[in-house]
């Protein structure tokens, strides 16, 4: 019975106004010596650029970098909120 609940109209909210929504990002780099200092500054102007376009950060930005053969992926996980108009 529970699967045919599935397809009724009377549903809940959908997940996503319930939880927090997450931006994902990733990029492809044609190299793979990315410094510590470069990260840092990635993921701070992906705060800023969450910002101008009118998301609020409402938690941790994990930005990791994962190398495979002569390429480094990038992939940014931004937990983020969209603000609230005035």
């Amino acid at each position: 019975m529970a699967f045919l609940n599935m397809f009724s109209k009377d549903k809940e909210e959908p997940t996503a106004t319930k939880a927090d929504d997450r931006l994902s990002l990733v990029l492809s780099y044609q190299r793979s010596d990315i410094d510590e200092k470069k990260i840092k500054l990635f993921q701070a102007r992906l705060i800023d650029l969450c910002d101008d376009f009118g998301y609020d950060v409402v938690g941790q930005v994990e930005v990791v970098p994962q190398a495979r053969e002569r390429t480094t992926i990038i992939n940014a996980t931004i937990p983020v909120r969209l603000k609230e108009q005035v």
